[in-house]
């Protein structure tokens, strides 16, 4: 649970409880797995073991970095809330706002 630790660190800032809980569930992920594997592949003799370990480490690291990567929009969404309707984003046709300087520039 990394979440905890965070909330902990993040005491004092002027972050919320809401930021601070996204920053735990999306900051990055597995680091103590290379660590652990550069561990155990420096320990191991050259050869199968070692590969083994080596590739395992790789594995687990692409895996947490896939399935993180593709919960981090649900995640996101879930601890900021939907996105608003079109309709009442400035600029948006029906509206009586006018368009932001940057997308009259770009436009």
């Amino acid at each position: 649970m990394r979440a905890l630790p965070i909330m902990l660190a993040f005491l004092g800032s002027t972050f919320t409880w809401r930021e601070r809980l996204m920053v735990g569930a999306l900051g990055p992920r597995g680091t103590p797995s290379i660590v652990f594997g550069l561990l155990a592949f420096n320990a191991l003799p050259d050869g199968r073991y070692a590969d083994t370990a080596l590739y395992a480490m790789t594995l687990t690291v692409l895996g947490s970095v896939l399935l993180h990567g593709g919960a981090s929009v649900v995640i996101a969404r879930f601890l900021t809330g939907p996105p608003p309707p079109a309709a009442s984003r400035p600029g948006s046709p029906g509206t009586d706002e006018p368009d932001s300087p940057v997308a009259a520039v770009q436009g």
